[in-house]
């Protein structure tokens, strides 16, 4: 791939830029906080929930949702790339351009949607569900799987919520609704502990919630926007102008579902080659990286806006807030890794009510997957117009190859951890050492 245009000379970015301006660390910030309050109700929440349907459903029970849990993200994930489209619209402060990028949205995640519900119910009635899992069998699977699917379906269309705002600069107020979508999802599952609901009901909480938090974040995005936001997502007639999105959303869709198949066949790959217990432990940590990643991220993704709108007024990479950039989020990540490694063992094991061991070594294998994402998001996003999700696209599909060859025998030898350091190590090699070299390095500079 040719160099673009931004890497092309050798000086720095003016300091000027929006990167290093104080308002735009106070987004950055504003977003952090808002995460780390979530976080804290998020992390309760979670862990009540994962106790409450080890509690009801028994190890075997948790597995299972668990494991259908996770078939979403080896669907669509989130929403199909769109959101970059739409968070690159609204550096342009095009209002036109802005309803065109959200209606052409919306019509791709309806119809993406529709497809996923009508796929998964099919398949729920169609009984192939018991060749799919191969370690979770009985009539409660094909009933989680139509659930997932319809509920997953419907989210689709409604996540564009929290792109829109974050085009708007308003991310942490899509932060905060995430974290009231939580505490749904956690009344969902003690209701359903208290009536001994089915694994479908425990399935279901997680969904139920980010829709509840999708449609709140377009109601008040709409409100800011004074537009009826929530008709517009939900009823984008064809009357209604679009715009091609699909340079952004194309390379996007498939960073995240290449990154999306690599980490959600984990569970896959253990109920294959592994004891069904292991699915459980590898859960219980995965319950505790996922809040610990989200925080990385949440900071990491105000970014974009800042990183779009610098490049409006020079195609320049600048270096020097990046590795600033670089180094804070290492450190970041590094102070997240020590917390995981010391307090994940024992936090876990009394999610599972002690029945299954989750050890620092499956912790520390979550610890390196983190830092290896932490010390990549600052370059990923500057790496976010067309030619750069190129870039990190070719990237990621190679990472999501590696990461399942190795990802087999490392389960196979070394348990719920081996998964986790196939990833890390896949990410670190295909996608965090190729994007800081096209950065950094001197043929970066002089290409």
């Amino acid at each position: 791939m040719s160099s673009s245009p931004r890497e092309s000379s050798e000086t720095e970015a003016p300091d000027v830029s929006a990167v290093g301006s104080r308002a735009s660390l106070q987004v950055v910030l504003r977003s952090l906080t808002a995460k780390a309050v979530v976080l804290v109700l998020g992390g309760a929440a979670t862990l009540l929930s994962a106790r409450s349907v080890v509690e009801t459903l028994g190890i075997a029970g948790y597995a299972l949702v668990a494991l259908v849990s996770t078939l979403p993200t080896l669907l669509a994930v989130c929403d199909l790339g769109v959101g970059a489209a739409v968070i690159d619209a609204f550096s342009s402060r095009d209002r036109e351009h802005m309803l065109r990028t959200i209606t052409a949205g919306a019509r791709t995640l309806l119809c993406a949607g529709s497809a996923i519900a009508v796929c998964g119910v099919l398949t729920a009635v169609s009984g192939a569900t018991d060749s799919l899992l191969d370690s979770a069998s009985g009539a409660d699977v094909a009933s989680c799987i139509a659930v997932v699917a319809v509920l997953f379906g419907c989210s689709l269309p409604l996540s564009l919520g929290g792109s829109v705002l974050a085009g708007l600069g308003r991310y942490h107020f899509a932060v905060l609704l995430q974290g009231a979508g939580t505490v749904l999802a956690l009344t969902v599952v003690l209701l359903g502990a208290a009536y001994n609901a089915p694994p479908a009901v425990f399935v279901a909480s997680v969904l139920v919630g980010q829709c509840a938090a999708g449609a709140a974040s377009l109601l008040l995005a709409g409100r800011m926007l004074s537009l009826r936001l929530l008709r517009v997502v939900l009823f984008p007639l064809r009357r209604s102008p679009g715009t091609r999105i699909m340079q952004l959303a194309g390379p996007m869709a498939v960073i995240k579902v290449t990154s999306a198949v690599a980490y959600g066949a984990d569970r896959l790959v253990l109920s294959s080659v592994a004891h069904p217990v292991a699915v459980a432990v590898y859960s219980a940590g995965a319950q505790l990286y996922a809040p610990a990643s989200a925080l990385v991220a949440a900071a990491a993704l105000p970014l974009w806006r800042m990183f779009s709108r610098h490049r409006r007024t020079s195609p320049q990479a600048p270096r020097r807030q990046l590795l600033q950039l670089t180094a804070y989020f290492t450190a970041g990540g590094l102070a997240i890794s020590v917390l995981l490694v010391t307090a994940g063992p024992t936090v876990a094991n009394w999610m599972l009510h002690d029945r299954a061991a989750v050890g620092p070594g499956l912790m520390a294998a979550f610890s390196a997957l983190l830092l290896t994402h932490a010390v990549n998001y600052p370059v990923a996003m500057w790496f976010s117009d067309p030619a750069g999700l190129r870039f990190q696209a070719v990237r990621a599909s190679l990472m999501a190859v590696v990461n399942l060859a190795v990802s087999i025998p490392l389960a196979y030898f070394m348990g719920p951890a081996g998964p986790v350091l196939a990833s890390a190590g896949a990410h670190f090699l295909c996608v965090t050492v190729p994007c800081h070299r096209r950065v950094f390095s001197r043929r970066g500079r002089a290409a």
